[in-house]
């Protein structure tokens, strides 16, 4: 009540209590007939992953735990040389998931847009393999898009989680901030983990961008050229894990990321031209 959310996560074996604010009061009536139809797939989750055997039966339980019917989990083992196929084997049964590995590790960016290129839903939302869904992710976020058809992307607040081992290193916190008030050249606000995007959206800007710079970080900065990104502000539907193998943790590659602004700025100057 009162525009908090109260649930229990295990992450490593252990159980914690989180309560956030959801802005409940501030979020639209759901459509709730479109969000839960079975005559097709509303929503994909895309799932890369690599060397996540400690994580990724968690990740995966926490989609399937999901109160929302019409959805498919598409896993991409992008070459993992440790437990991770084993760990995925249980699911192979499971006619939500679908699983397709790579004989050789391609990275992210890649993944991600096999994972596009496969995907049937009409939106998708992005899961990496060591992070988990909160409640509600896939209802009111599919609801939102579904409400507002002027809105591309939707994206609420994370839960951060710094860990190491099976051992928390810091407080718990909330990571979001509004697109809109930032200059997407010089920060990139959205949270891509648990975001929801419209899929023929993001075939028509190309999918993700491939090297050694935010692969999202590019999406976006094409997204927002086309469609509107709305933030959520207050909702928390992810947990992000920061642990000493996550990629948020690994350099940028400062020559690839200048690039890609110069890229983004020659493309909207043409734009502008156009105009």
């Amino acid at each position: 009540t009162g525009g908090w959310i109260s649930f229990t996560v295990t992450v490593c074996g252990r159980c914690l209590y989180l309560r956030c604010g959801n802005g409940a009061s501030r979020m639209p009536s759901p459509s709730r007939v479109w969000c839960r139809r079975m005559d097709n797939i509303s929503v994909t989750v895309a799932m890369p992953a690599f060397n996540v055997a400690k994580f990724i039966v968690e990740s995966v339980e926490s989609v399937l735990s999901q109160e929302f019917d019409s959805f498919e989990l598409i896993i991409i083992d992008d070459g993992s040389s440790d437990g991770t196929p084993e760990k995925l084997k249980r699911y192979a049964s499971d006619p939500r998931i679908r699983i397709e590995r790579n004989s050789a590790n391609h990275g992210s960016g890649i993944s991600r847009n096999l994972i596009l290129e496969l995907a049937r839903g009409e939106c998708l939302l992005p899961c990496d393999a060591d992070d988990m869904l909160l409640p509600g992710a896939l209802e009111r976020l599919s609801c939102c898009l579904h409400d507002n058809p002027d809105f591309g992307v939707v994206y609420g607040d994370i839960l951060c989680l710094d860990t190491e081992g099976d051992r928390l290193c810091e407080k718990p916190s909330i990571v979001g901030q509004d697109a809109s008030q930032v200059w997407d050249l010089f920060e990139n606000a959205v949270n891509h983990g648990g975001s929801m995007m419209r899929t023929d959206l993001l075939r028509k800007v190309g999918g993700y961008a491939v090297g050694r710079v935010p692969d999202d970080w590019g999406l976006f900065l094409k997204m927002v050229e086309i469609t509107k990104i709305h933030y959520l502000n207050g909702h928390v539907y992810y947990l992000w894990r920061r642990h000493p193998d996550s990629q948020s943790r690994r350099g940028i590659n400062r020559e690839a990321l200048a690039h890609m602004i110069r890229e983004t700025v020659e493309r909207r100057k043409k734009r502008a031209d156009l105009c």
